[in-house]
């Protein structure tokens, strides 16, 4: 895994200087959009549960985040990230805690009510009224959005010409990371117990596996990735939106799970790739955009419907020499 992540980061490092500004910024949603839903299938696929939250994640690290750049005189990523992440990480242990004590419909339908809680608290402008008549005023302006300066990379100022250059190698770092240690994950004890109980939960429990607190450990890390995704996306889109807090956010980030593959390590990220693709082609068409991006997502569901990456290994799988008869 190591000499891979290697090499993907040897083929996406030097692209900004091959590719022009609107492309690169394209590029750089596939990774960040990439990392949302490798954290995602963290519970879909691997845990076996379907959550309908997790746009509350992506959106309330980088709105955290982004208050405290509006509101203090921090002007550094670094702090926005860890805040915003820190943010998002606490939310998912509380959600995961109340969440988890109920079976698995209930649960997708509790995160579905969380989701859109939280939804609710910053269309109505009530989260912004905790930071007195300027948050109120904000809210007015932006109706309930809130926008990002250029913040400083590592200490260091960055003009706007280079900043989508210099921000494009942190997300492909940020993916890499990401990446190996979803990976460690998927193939490590834990991760082997959270495929466990998906497939039997009753007999699992019966080893004795701990299923409820894995599953909550399991939340936790899903939500923590997936606010990092979204402080990624918060500083490289300058704006955050409400948008991204509804519930149909999260059915749009499930479905290019489902689209790459969920039972596949890289079915997450064929699937977001696939999924910024098919997104960029629907723009083309703006008063039928989300019609057109319902036609390509149909298409691609019955073309593959296990998925980019259960189709690549069913062909790998016919390709691959029988053994059949031989000693």
């Amino acid at each position: 895994m190591v000499l891979v992540a290697a090499a993907t980061a040897a083929v996406l490092l030097p692209m900004p200087s091959v590719l022009a500004p609107y492309s690169l910024i394209l590029l750089c949603e596939m990774p960040v959009f990439a990392i949302t839903c490798m954290g995602i299938n963290l519970i879909f696929g691997t845990v076996g549960l379907l959550s309908f939250g997790h746009a509350t994640f992506f959106a309330i690290s980088a709105y955290a985040g982004a208050f405290v750049c509006r509101f203090t005189p921090v002007q550094s990523f670094e702090v926005y990230l860890i805040f915003g992440l820190s943010f998002s990480v606490l939310l998912a242990i509380a959600l995961g805690f109340l969440c988890f004590c109920a079976t698995r419909i209930y649960f997708t339908i509790l995160t579905l009510a969380f989701c859109q809680i939280v939804y609710s608290l910053f269309i109505n402008g009530t989260v912004f009224d905790l930071f007195g008549g300027e948050g109120r005023a904000i809210y007015y302006v932006t109706e309930g959005s809130i926008y990002l300066p250029r913040l400083n990379l590592l200490g260091a100022q960055v003009g706007p010409h280079a900043f989508i250059s210099v921000f494009y190698d942190i997300i492909v770092v940020g993916f890499v990371a990401a990446a190996v240690v979803l990976w460690r994950i998927d193939g490590s004890p834990f991760g082997l117990a959270l495929r466990a109980f998906r497939d039997n939960e009753v007999r699992a429990a019966a080893v004795g596996i701990r299923v409820r607190r894995d599953r909550w450990y399991a939340f936790i890390l899903s939500g923590a990735f997936v606010g990092f995704a979204g402080s990624l996306y918060g500083q490289l889109n300058r704006q955050i939106t409400s948008d991204q807090l509804d519930w149909l956010f999260s059915a749009k980030l499930l479905l290019a799970v489902v689209l790459g593959g969920s039972r596949q390590f890289l079915g997450p990220i064929l699937g977001a790739v696939l999924f910024v693709g098919l997104e960029e082609a629907a723009l083309g068409w703006t008063g039928y955009h989300n019609a057109l991006l319902g036609v390509l997502l149909i298409a691609a569901m019955f073309l593959f419907p296990t998925g980019l990456a259960g189709a690549a290994a069913a062909v790998v799988a016919r390709l691959r020499p029988s053994t059949g008869g031989r000693q």
